[in-house]
């Protein structure tokens, strides 16, 4: 049962590994949406503004307060556009996210080979014990008894291509 438990901890390694890197790209993704939601809103606000100004331009009465209030929305919005943009630089290298999904790539890969591995040695070790079991049995009742064709010929690589 060894091996199991070393395949289960690499699994759990891997597991976590894939969970970090999905948390990172969820946040990247939120980043996303917030620029993008950001952009929406300020355009509303420059529209808003230019709206006050023509009025202004064709000297009609304006509310003051609300041109101050779109002025420092205005404001606002372009740091926080600003900030996200970059953040979402510095997290957007192209060839580091390439390069961390060619890392988990091969983890994935090399986590399965040793999984192979692992049930590959637990699938011969109970075909050993029942080579063992049956050669008992059997001879007790014959001496040229052989263990049924399907302990002795059942691979890792039988069971799985039938999965696939």
């Amino acid at each position: 049962m060894g091996n199991f438990d070393e395949l289960f901890s690499k699994t759990k390694i891997v597991a976590e590994s894939l969970n970090k890197k999905s948390a990172k790209a969820f946040d990247l993704s939120r980043k996303r949406v917030e620029y993008l939601d950001a952009k929406a809103k300020i355009a509303k606000f420059y529209e808003k503004y230019g709206r006050l100004q023509f009025s202004l331009s064709m000297e009609e009465a304006i509310d003051e307060n609300e041109l101050d209030m779109l002025t420092a929305q205005i404001t606002a919005y372009r740091e926080k556009i600003n900030s996200l943009k970059a953040e979402l630089d510095d997290s957007t290298d192209k060839e580091e996210l390439k390069r961390e999904a060619e890392e988990l790539k091969k983890e994935v890969i090399s986590a399965s080979q040793e999984a192979r591995e692992a049930i590959k040695k637990q699938m011969d070790e109970v075909c050993r014990n029942a080579k063992i079991a049956f050669n008992k049995s059997a001879g007790s009742t014959s001496k040229n008894a052989q263990p049924p064709a399907d302990v002795t010929e059942v691979s890792v690589d039988d069971v799985s291509s039938e999965e696939e």
